[in-house]
């Protein structure tokens, strides 16, 4: 198989929380299951017919699901299969790829290391990365603060071959070098919008990480921030995932309807802080909890501290006429159907993703997909009919 580059476009999720679905021919996958011992059997059959239709209609090849409430896994399932026509069943440590909800992750990177004081979010990008250069000499205005919340004014780029680095060590330092000869897209500082969003911005904190603290991006989201939340079965390297675990990009032919299994594999050394987490659900639920905890303050032991999180998860910059802001990382919405909750999405060649918690109501629910055809009901039509299916218990506060 072979790699390809990181393309995401999950901000249009912010714009498009209720879109209505579009109904697809008829097509038969057989769902096989992956569950938790003891998890509720008349919620496992309501969330069975609200997935497996979703699998017909949607021609959706493989999901893994799991939620998160009141401080344990309460449902895990794995439905389809890891590549198409083949017995290869989900389960919960499946690997996918998590595209742009790795953002979360660099961003928690990032504010552990502003705890430590070994970063100062009001400094500039240039305090950090001192050679750091472009066309237009407005980059010296780019702070750490900007970079978190989109409103640097980097651009993005999507080309494959933007950089050929030997190896993982040098990759974000020749990508940050090859920015030299380009221009902001927007001032530092410019309002947020889904056109400042920018896949460049988290990569260039990536390079930050490794400036501050010594090691490289992936090393450091591996000691620091994986392995103290037991994410064992994750990583920024596709290729220290195990085959049995992984799975089979799929795409569709937009004429057709009809769906394949895609030769690409969305894995370039620049593009992990913003999109090149490999996990899976198992994973991905530690992760809800782990933070889930530490806004409970029920460990001492967090990957940030809980007023760290609580300053990541408020409103630092907002999208005008939309009830959707961002905070460090986190997108947040003000909804009034759902009070507030705080999510992100993503999408690459074959991958989709959605990962949602509601604090006051201790939950989450993460998402995973081999294929971003059907990334609207990943995002949007299959978390929320699951959601929905706890209204009634639903706790419907909002940030004031």
């Amino acid at each position: 198989m072979k790699l390809y580059w990181n393309y995401d476009i999950g901000i249009l999720f912010l714009f498009s929380i209720f879109t209505a679905m579009k109904t697809l021919s008829f097509f038969i996958l057989f769902a096989f299951p992956f569950l938790v011992c003891g998890q509720n059997p008349l919620l496992e059959k309501q969330i069975d017919s609200i997935v497996n239709k979703h699998i017909a209609d949607d021609k959706i090849v493989g999901l893994s699901i799991g939620i998160v409430k009141n401080n344990e896994v309460l449902f895990i399932k794995g439905y389809g299969t890891k590549k198409i026509h083949e017995n290869k069943p989900i389960d919960s440590v499946s690997n996918f790829l998590t595209a742009s909800v790795s953002k979360l992750f660099t961003a928690t990177a990032i504010m552990q290391l502003s705890e430590q004081g070994k970063i100062d979010l009001n400094k500039k990008l240039v305090d950090y990365v001192t050679e750091f250069e472009m066309k237009d000499k407005r980059y010296k205005d780019i702070t750490v603060y900007q970079l978190l919340t989109h409103t640097s004014g980097l651009p993005n780029f999507f080309n494959p071959h933007f950089i050929k680095p030997e190896n993982d060590s040098v990759a974000l330092t020749m990508f940050a070098r090859k920015l030299k000869t380009k221009k902001l897209s927007y001032p530092p500082g410019v309002s947020l919008t889904a056109h400042t969003y920018s896949n460049t911005g988290y990569n260039i904190l990536g390079l930050i990480i490794e400036r501050v603290s010594g090691q490289t991006f992936s090393d450091y989201m591996d000691e620091h921030i994986l392995k103290p939340v037991g994410m064992n079965h994750s990583s920024f390297f596709y290729n220290r995932i195990e085959e049995s675990r992984r799975t089979t990009p799929h795409k569709k032919n937009r004429l057709t309807g009809k769906v394949k299994t895609s030769d690409y594999y969305p894995d370039i050394p620049q593009d992990k802080p913003c999109g090149n987490l490999n996990s899976c659900s198992a994973d991905l639920c530690k992760w809800m909890l782990h933070n889930l905890s530490i806004h409970k303050a029920t460990t001492n032991t967090g990957v940030v501290k809980h007023e760290t999180l609580e300053t990541m998860w408020t409103t630092k910059e907002e999208i005008k006429g939309y009830s959707t802001s961002i905070g460090f990382g986190w997108w947040i919405v003000q909804s009034k159907e759902y009070g507030k909750y705080l999510f992100h999405v993503g999408n690459d060649p074959g991958y989709s993703a959605s990962l949602t918690l509601s604090p006051d109501n201790d939950f989450g629910i993460i998402v995973l997909c081999n294929g971003m055809y059907p990334m609207q009901e990943v995002w949007n039509a299959i978390p929320f009919e699951i959601i929905d299916l706890f209204k009634d218990d639903w706790k419907m506060q909002v940030e004031k």
